[in-house]
């Protein structure tokens, strides 16, 4: 018999899961499609947790008389209310079938304005219900008055901020009630009403005469961002120009005079004619500007005023000028004269 072995030395088995299949699988497989399916029962308790409940709203409709008649008239105002038995959906859009704009809102107030059936839809998120309504036309009263609906005078367009007026004018009617179908809205009475809207947006009216509620008529009010205000008009003033003084004519100009202009070969043939006894000194005032005590400087020597140089040669055909230099101020004056001659044939002359 083999001895005992110690309590310390004794085999421990310890118990392992998927013991077996571990031994034939990777357990990284294992784990992934562990991991594989919390994401699924994640995935699966989140859409039945956001999964809209469409059971619980239903469509009811009623006269705003609270009548208990199940017909509906052509111009009669109608109640369509949301019954949400949960509580938990309130953004709901209606919509009429007859083309008007659409509705918002839990309960909502329409009128059909022709004869037919019409299907109204309300959606709200993924829902939507549809409801149809039969509207006809209004049956004539036998007792002799005529089932009439009453008429709002006034503009359906309005601007913010700008008073509108609207007017019933039914020739039978003592009592009128006109209410703003929103929250908390007055009823104000009189054949006439004059509403001032603080914002823009859309608008519905309601009139009831003589406490007749079943011929309750509704106005469409499309309000606008309020206009700036037109800038006030200044009258003009009335121009009156001062009376133009007549100017004093003015003087004629005065006409220059014209500056003397010669040439040193003009003033040298000039000379040349006083030789021929043709001209004189008084011939060459203009040149000289009267001056006819101008310095002559002859062969660069010899100086002499013009007058006497002139007296000079006065008939002297043999005087035989070779050049002639002017000098002139600034207004053309001649100032100086030089005068270059032959002196070999003038030797008994001069």
């Amino acid at each position: 018999m083999a001895p005992r072995k110690p309590e310390n030395e004794r085999k421990v088995n310890s118990f392992r899961p998927f013991g077996k299949i571990a031994s034939h699988v990777d357990p990284m497989v294992l784990w992934t499609f562990f991991a594989l399916f919390l994401i699924s029962g994640v995935l699966l308790a989140f859409q039945l947790d956001t999964k809209e409940d469409c059971s619980n709203t239903d469509i009811i409709l009623s006269h705003v008389q609270n009548t208990n008649s199940k017909a509906y008239l052509v111009g009669e105002v109608i109640t369509f209310n949301a019954a949400n038995h949960d509580k938990k959906t309130n953004n709901y859009t209606w919509e009429f079938g007859d083309s008007s704009n659409k509705a918002t809102g839990q309960q909502v107030y329409h009128s059909f304005n022709k004869a037919g059936s019409y299907m109204v839809t309300l959606s709200s998120g993924k829902c939507s219900w549809t409801k149809e309504v039969l509207v006809t036309m209004p049956v004539e009263n036998t007792g002799g008055k005529p089932d009439i609906f009453p008429v709002i005078e006034g503009p359906s367009e309005a601007f913010a901020g700008r008073p509108v007026t609207f007017t019933n004018k039914t020739s039978s009617a003592t009592q009128w009630s006109w209410r703003l179908l929103q929250d908390n809205a007055a009823v104000h009475a009189g054949a006439t009403v004059t509403y001032t809207f603080s914002s823009p947006g859309e608008r519905t009216l309601s009139l009831i005469i003589n406490g007749d509620s079943a011929h309750m008529v509704l106005k469409h009010i499309t309000v606008f961002p309020a206009r700036p205000a037109a800038p006030e008009h200044t009258p003009d003033v009335p121009f009156n120009p001062e009376p133009v003084q007549p100017k004093a004519p003015e003087p004629p100009p005065v006409a220059e005079k014209p500056k003397p202009s010669i040439s040193d070969d003009e003033f040298k043939y000039l000379l040349t004619q006083v030789t021929t006894k043709q001209k004189t000194a008084a011939d060459f005032a203009q040149y000289l500007c009267n001056n006819l005590g101008t310095k002559v400087v002859l062969n660069g020597n010899d100086q002499d005023n013009f007058e006497h140089f002139c007296s000079r040669i006065y008939g002297k055909k043999k005087f035989k000028i070779e050049r002639v230099n002017l000098t002139k101020d600034a207004n053309g004056c001649v100032n100086g004269i030089l005068i270059m001659y032959d002196r070999k044939k003038l030797l008994g002359i001069f």
